[in-house]
């Protein structure tokens, strides 16, 4: 059986090329204007949201979103009052559970509620 030495090396050399490109691509992710831009923890300090925000919803009145990390306690207009936690639990965006929902995004909640429309609320 006979190998070829000289294709071995060039994938040797290579691989390392193509494992630095792919970092490299994926150090980067899409802004609102679909341009890359490089990914960096400020962007993500920046979306932490608010301890308390009052998120309007339009004609289906306003929720309170009161954050405590790893769960949320949302309060309707009418005074229905939600504890949710995170969901997974180590997420700082999503809340859940039962029949109830909550994602939150920048300045834009969306509020779910089994039986109900969702509604998209903003800040």
């Amino acid at each position: 059986m006979t190998t070829n030495r000289k294709a071995g090396r060039s994938a040797l050399r290579a691989g390392p090329a193509a494992g630095l490109v792919l970092l490299l691509l994926t150090a980067c992710v899409a802004d609102d204007h679909g341009q890359a831009r490089p990914a960096d923890a400020s962007t993500a300090v920046a979306e932490v949201q608010p301890r308390r925000a009052t998120y309007d919803c339009g004609a289906d009145g306003a929720i309170l979103v009161e954050n405590m990390r790893s769960s949320v306690r949302l309060v309707e207009a009418e005074g229905d009052s939600y504890d949710l936690p995170a969901s997974p639990p180590t997420q700082a965006s999503r809340y859940g559970e039962g029949g109830y929902a909550l994602v939150v995004e920048g300045r834009e909640a969306l509020w779910m509620k089994a039986g109900h429309e969702p509604m998209t609320c903003n800040r």
